[in-house]
């Protein structure tokens, strides 16, 4: 069995091989590396270990010239010849007796066959001698790798199992020696510096970089060491390479000489072979060597650090950057021809284990387009609804157009290219040209492709024209088709079903069937997570929030809104077009909550996300959210121009009947804020099954028109449903109408409820909308602002009505006096006006007195028109 080979020849050298080796110029320090080794030193032993190039030696040597810890410190650099035991046990004696560690006159035993039989006697013999130091002796064992012999090695883990007190070993080499290391791994005497700490920062390269006259931005340098990986001798040879030089080349030639030419026959050939994917495991090289036992020779390459190392634990290995555009610099170069094969191979392997973007890339470098087009049959849709779509668009631009006419499959990929291009009218095209180019085929040959085909058109062109029923009828084909397709015949399956329940409980929610919508979205949603496809994941959640909004359930939709976009975080997919349902359901909260900008802010994200292409639903929902934006800053009638351009927006296609009654909603509320309830009586006076927020407006249009009975009963039949948002409304205009009518009780009761119903989930925006100065006189005569004792009564009144501001007058009588200031202090608080004579030490008299006055020079009627008026002038 061969094995991974030393890397050739050391490199001609100018330094002795006893003694530390001179220090080149051009060298910076680096503290942590120098910390790490004088830490090592307290140990028993320290490993330097990784590949050629690391700036292993470099990085021992600046230590052992700077070394902070006393004591002597002896270098033997080795080479072949020390696997000669004499010769390695004399030169170690050598630099010993160098670096001052024996001294003349120190007993030691002789050179003569002591050191050629038991070199471990001798060394213990004389780390007994060492005594006499002033510290601990350091013996650095440089090109340890060179190191084969087993007399050797065996000598040197006998000392490494016992090793003399006051002597410390720092063995540098490319790869782990063959000496028990773990033993000492486990009592906690090694300390290891592999290629990860040798690597060098960007912060250690710009120093570098500075060294040599070389000043660049902290991006150009985070880019060399990224493109590197912090390898000292690429970023060395990038630093000497002339201006405009391919350094790339000079680091390939430096690692083909160094690296590979060193290697023998058989591991070059697995080398090159190995390196065409960019992640490679042991069964994907079996299958591009044909090698039984590849999973061992990559572990045996990743323990030579041979710019190999894992990735995870899961078997699967990377080689350095650099290193593996060497080698497929140099496949292609000698093997031409069996690049292509090699990238088929890596393919069809991808394929059959459930990689299909790994085996598109392979497919499309071997240039095998009609398996490009089977792969993105089986896959294309559910890549494209994942986050490597950019990848996925990458890899369909390079099929040749003259290739696209060819099959079916092909035409397939042309569509999604065009769908990626925004093109609707060519996916449209080529979806039905995929369709003809079908003619003649059998059954069993198609089945694949039209599934294909019937999904993409339902989750793009259909979805996007917002032909709903027809959603819902080709979904539910689909589907039917999904159960009755085997696994080995659709291998997306998952994917493909997780898109098609979206699909349709989209229809299904704009085609007015809720029930059915809820069941299908939780599906969707569930699936998609499970088979890894979290767009759709996305997409479900955020319609399943739309779904809570047009129940008036703000706290589910926000919920859903919430994970919705947690899931996008996630994958850095905030500006998706999956997220704008999501987006609208955060800013319809905001609005009925009373946030208006924030509400402005989340419609803004929402039409980002949209693009310039918006589905039909999403054009109708944010049109719709513009117009109520505009009614509440009092623009009903700009209102009403937004929203009539909005059914000519989403197109002539759209068939959606819950999207047109929520375009009736919207509309209603305009004729109305425009005092026009006629359309109002006529939209929904004769129809049946109305939902609660139109019985509202209905109901509004009745007040407005004197059918107080009939009001009434339209709103007793909203105010206990669990519509909160209506019920809310339903409950207030209740107590308005009461008040008018001179029934206090009734009103105070019915904004009581109002008030319980809003208060969990922050319903602000009927207060504002409905005589905000009137809810507040009734709230007032009532005691929420003074005589409760519900210390949180006074904040939840706030917090509802966002302190809708009363009528603000102009101060009529001079500015308030010391006293009155004191007591406008208190009024904010739920203190009544005998607690406040109590803390001013006047009396309750005194107290009105000056409370009368402050109303009067404020110009307010009532104590929360002053606070209110108060806080507007600067005095609270």
């Amino acid at each position: 069995m061969w094995e991974p080979a030393g890397i050739g020849p050391p490199m001609p050298e100018t330094i002795e091989q006893i003694g530390r080796p001179r220090l080149p110029p051009g060298l910076i320090w680096r503290d942590r590396l120098a910390k790490a080794l004088d830490a090592g030193t307290r140990r028993a032993v320290t490993l330097v270990c990784a590949g050629p190039g690391w700036g292993k030696t470099t990085a021992v040597t600046t230590w052992a010239a700077a070394r902070s810890i006393n004591g002597p410190i002896a270098w033997l650099t080795l080479d072949p010849g020390h696997n000669d035991p004499y010769v390695f046990w004399s030169d170690l004696l050598l630099a010993l007796q160098t670096s001052g560690a024996v001294r003349p006159g120190d007993r030691i035993p002789g050179r003569g066959a002591t050191l050629a039989t038991d070199g471990v006697a001798f060394l213990r013999r004389l780390g007994s001698g060492l005594g006499a130091s002033a510290g601990p002796v350091v013996v650095v064992l440089d090109d340890l790798h060179e190191i084969t012999e087993p007399r050797v090695l065996d000598a040197l883990a006998g000392l490494l199992r016992r090793v003399p007190e006051r002597l410390r070993l720092v063995l540098v080499a490319r790869s782990v020696p063959e000496l028990q290391l773990h033993r000492l791994r486990a009592a906690g005497d090694l300390v290891e510096i592999r290629a990860h700490d040798l690597a060098f920062r960007v912060e250690e390269a710009a120093e570098l970089m500075a060294l040599r006259g070389v000043r660049a931005p902290v991006d150009q340098v985070a880019a060399q060491v990224r493109a590197t990986e912090g390898w000292a001798a690429g970023l060395r040879l990038a630093l000497d390479a002339p201006t405009g030089a391919v350094v790339d080349e000079a680091a390939g030639d430096y690692l083909i000489r160094e690296v590979l030419a060193t290697q023998p026959p058989e591991l070059r050939e697995f080398l090159l072979s190995t390196s065409v994917p960019d992640r490679i495991s042991g069964d994907l090289a079996a299958a591009l060597t044909g090698r039984r036992h590849a999973e061992q020779i990559l572990d045996r390459l990743a323990h030579a650090n041979l710019f190999l190392e894992r990735v995870g634990t899961t078997g699967w290995f990377r080689y350095h950057r650099q290193f593996r555009a060497a080698l497929r610099y140099r496949l292609a170069r000698i093997r031409p021809e069996v690049v292509p094969r090699l990238h088929l191979l890596a393919a069809q392997w991808h394929a059959r284990h459930g990689t299909p973007l790994a085996a598109l890339t392979h497919a499309t470098l071997a240039g095998d387009w009609d398996l490009v087009g089977r792969l993105v049959v089986d896959h294309g849709l559910p890549l494209f609804a994942s986050p490597d779509r950019a990848e996925l668009i990458g890899l369909l631009r390079q099929v040749p157009v003259d290739r696209l006419p060819g099959s079916a499959e092909l035409m397939f990929c042309a569509a999604l290219r065009s769908y990626a291009l925004g093109d609707m009218d060519g996916l449209s095209q080529r979806l039905t040209q995929s369709r003809v180019l079908l003619t003649g085929r059998g059954r069993a040959s198609r089945q694949a492709i039209e599934l294909a085909v019937n999904a993409m058109e339902a989750a793009t062109v259909i979805n996007r024209r917002g032909e709903m029923r027809r959603l819902v009828t080709v979904t539910t084909e689909v589907l039917a088709e999904l159960g009755r397709l085997r696994w080995d015949q659709t291998p997306s399956m998952p994917q493909h079903r997780a898109i098609a329940l979206l699909s349709k409980g989209i229809g299904l929610l704009w085609t007015d069937r809720a029930d059915h919508a809820d069941r299908y979205l939780w599906a969707a949603a569930t699936g998609s997570r499970a088979a890894g496809t979290p767009l759709v994941e996305i997409s479900a959640l955020g319609h399943l929030a739309l779904l809570g909004v047009l129940h008036g359930s703000l706290r589910t939709a926000g919920e859903h809104a919430a994970a919705a976009l947690g899931v996008a975080r996630r994958i850095e997919a905030e500006d998706r077009a999956a997220t704008a349902p999501a987006h609208l359901v955060q800013a319809a909260i905001e609005l009925l909550r009373g946030g208006g900008a924030e509400a402005e802010d989340g419609l803004r994200r929402a039409l980002h996300a949209c693009g310039d292409q918006p589905e039909a639903a999403m054009t109708v929902l944010s049109g719709t959210l513009r117009a109520y934006l505009l009614v509440e800053r009092g623009e009903p009638g700009t209102a009403g121009a937004v929203l009539g351009g909005v059914l000519q927006e989403a197109g002539p296609g759209l068939d959606a009947p819950l999207l047109r009654r929520i375009i009736g909603l919207a509309r209603s509320e305009i004729d109305l804020a425009l005092n026009t309830p006629a359309p109002v009586l006529a939209r929904y006076g004769t129809r049946d099954g109305l939902y609660p927020a139109e019985q509202v407006l209905l109901a509004q249009a009745c007040q407005a028109t004197g059918r107080h009975d009939a009001a009434e009963q339209l709103f007793f039949l909203v105010r206990e449903g669990p519509d909160r948002v209506s019920a809310v409304t339903a409950w207030l205009l209740t107590a308005l109408d009461a008040d008018a009518h001179g029934h206090s009780a009734r009103a105070s009761e019915a904004l009581g409820r109002a008030l319980a119903k809003a208060e969990p989930e922050r319903i602000r925006r009927p207060f504002r909308r409905h005589g905000g100065d009137r809810v507040l006189a009734l709230a007032e005569r009532q005691q929420w602002l003074t005589e409760t004792r519900d210390p949180s009564g006074d904040a939840v009144l706030a917090e509802i009505t966002g302190e809708i501001p009363a009528i603000v007058g102009v101060p009529s009588a001079g500015p308030l006096s010391e006293r009155e200031i004191d007591v406008l202090q208190y009024l904010p608080t739920v203190l009544t006006a005998g607690e406040i004579a109590e803390n001013l030490g006047i009396s309750v008299n005194t107290v009105k007195a000056h409370m009368r006055s402050i109303y009067r020079k404020l110009g307010a009627g009532r104590r929360r028109a002053a606070v209110v008026i108060a806080r507007q002038l600067g005095l609270l």
